[in-house]
Parts: structure tokens; C-alpha cells; sequence
């Protein structure tokens, strides 16, 4: 099979033992992390593994690739994510089973995200981002597709609380106008994933051109959102059929929540008793 035909992970194990000691930890990087090599830069790549950008570029070169980008363009077409929903069904209908199996399964995937999720997660940045959104003017949290009913949970569940929030599932006029309405005394959340919502992307673009906050939830820490914001939170979203999982990305926004409440109990209590109190008055909850 000539070198070209073959993918990376057949021109590693061709090439694997002719490569340096430096090299070979880069490709053990790559093989390891798909997803993060096929947007991070050499450098990037390289001080994952204490190697110099030269070094990347040099082992695309052994494997026969032009540079960098023509490797990341390979790794690109092999991932699930980049596929349609339609291709990622197709591609996994069948090796899932209905025997039984199905539902333990799926069981054990969400597990695996939450735990992925858990130990990426880092802990001062996630102190920051309950410090911001706690202390906001205003939260706005822009989520459209799968993405959508997590923001307006968060959104809901910050007012409920007491603070003003606002969650935007679409695009257009209504977005353009929230995000004319920003200061630096206002917070940003966006949440995309996969095939990432442009118009999400262009919101945090947009409120760090007003000094606005910004935190990005989305699924790797070079995805398009977590380039330029102030905070970025990856989340596995590794589903078993053709859609994605949002479990890890509910617990953390349930982390989120917690942490806001508990940053001012007393606040946090009293609001939470004058919407019993409303829910009482006008009769909206079944005895």
C-alpha cells in the first residue's frame, strides 16, 4: 500500500521505529488526543511532551505529510465529531445491540464522561467562573441546537436565585440586541459543541470586544468558543448512537449552581422563599 493511502495510525506503526525518542512521544500524543491535535498549533503539540515545534513539524514530514495542517486535515476526516448526524448513526448502528446490552451501555459512556470531565476540570478557574457569574450584573447564556435547554436551565436556575439571567437559543435580532446591551460588569456563558454554532462563537468574539466576561462550556480547550474567551470548561459529550451527551454537561452546570448558591447563602435563601411564595400565590404547584 503506498504512503499515502494509508491513515496516520498505519504511518506511525510503518514508521515507528525509525523515529526519535521526541518523535515518538509526539505521535503517542497525537494518537492519544485526536481531537486536540487536529486544531492545536506545533508549538501547542510540542509542550505537551516537552518537544520543540521543529519536532512536530518534522514527524508530519516523516509520515509523509506536507506539514502540520495537511496531518491535522487527515485526523479531521477520521473523527466522529466531524461527521453528519445521519454518517455518526450509520457508522454505529451496527455494532450496538437491543439484546439488552444497549442500556448498561449507554450507562457506562455517560460514566466514562463524567469522569473525563471531573479530572479535566480545574478547580481555580471553576472558582473563578461562581465568582463572576454570582457577582454579574446580568448573565447571558447563548446555547442553540442540543446546547439550547442546558442554557435555560442555568439561566433558570440563576434567576431563581435571584439573579438576572437570560438564556438566547437562537440567533438573529434578539441575540444582536442582548449582546448590545452589555458592560464590563456582565458575564457571557456560551455552550456549543461538535459542530460548533457560529453565531455562539461570534457572541464570545463579541463580548471580549466589549471587555464583557466570557466563559465557554463546550468539548475540547481548542475548540473554536475556548480560543479567545476568559474561561473555557471541556465537557465529554461522547454519545453511543448518533447524538451527543449532555449528562457531564448537566452535572457541571448543576456545580455551577451550587456554587453560586453557596457563595451568598443568605441571598440565595431569601430569593429562594419569595418564589415559594409566589408559587403559593397564584396556585402553581399541585398539593
Amino acid at each position: 500500500m503506498a504512503q499515502q493511502a494509508l491513515n496516520f495510525e498505519n504511518r506511525i506503526s510503518a514508521q515507528f521505529d525509525g523515529l526519535s525518542p521526541k518523535q515518538r512521544a509526539v505521535a503517542r500524543l497525537i494518537l492519544d488526543n485526536p481531537y486536540f491535535a487536529s486544531f492545536a498549533s506545533a508549538v501547542e503539540i510540542g509542550e505537551k511532551v516537552d518537544a520543540s515545534a521543529a519536532t512536530v513539524v518534522r514527524l508530519c514530514q516523516v509520515l509523509g505529510y506536507q506539514g502540520l495542517p495537511d496531518l491535522q486535515e487527515t485526523i479531521r476526516q477520521d473523527l466522529p465529531s466531524y461527521l453528519t448526524a445521519a454518517e455518526r448513526f450509520e457508522q454505529r448502528s451496527g455494532t450496538q445491540s437491543l439484546n439488552g446490552e444497549l442500556p448498561q451501555r449507554v450507562f457506562a459512556n455517560d460514566i466514562a464522561n463524567l469522569r473525563h470531565t471531573a479530572t479535566v476540570l480545574d478547580s481555580p478557574n471553576f472558582d473563578r467562573a461562581v465568582a463572576l457569574l454570582a457577582d454579574a450584573r446580568r448573565v447571558l447564556v447563548i446555547g442553540s441546537g442540543v446546547s439550547g435547554p442546558p442554557a435555560q436551565f442555568l439561566a433558570y436556575s440563576l434567576e431563581v436565585m435571584g439573579h438576572s439571567a437570560r438564556a438566547i437559543v437562537e440567533g438573529g435580532l434578539g441575540l444582536a440586541v442582548a449582546l448590545s446591551r452589555l458592560t464590563a460588569d456582565d458575564v457571557v456563558v456560551g455552550i456549543s459543541f461538535w459542530r460548533y454554532t457560529q453565531a455562539t462563537v461570534q457572541a464570545l468574539e463579541q463580548a471580549l470586544m466589549l471587555g464583557t466576561p466570557a466563559i465557554a462550556i463546550t468539548d475540547s480547550i481548542v475548540s473554536p468558543l475556548s480560543r479567545e474567551v476568559d474561561l473555557a470548561f471541556e465537557v465529554a459529550t461522547d454519545g453511543v448512537a448518533h447524538s451527543l451527551s449532555i449528562t457531564a454537561l448537566m452535572s457541571l452546570l448543576n456545580a455551577f449552581i451550587a456554587g453560586v448558591a453557596l457563595h451568598n447563602p443568605e441571598s440565595t435563601s431569601l430569593a429562594l422563599r419569595q418564589v415559594d411564595s409566589q408559587f403559593k400565590t397564584l396556585d402553581l404547584l399541585t398539593p
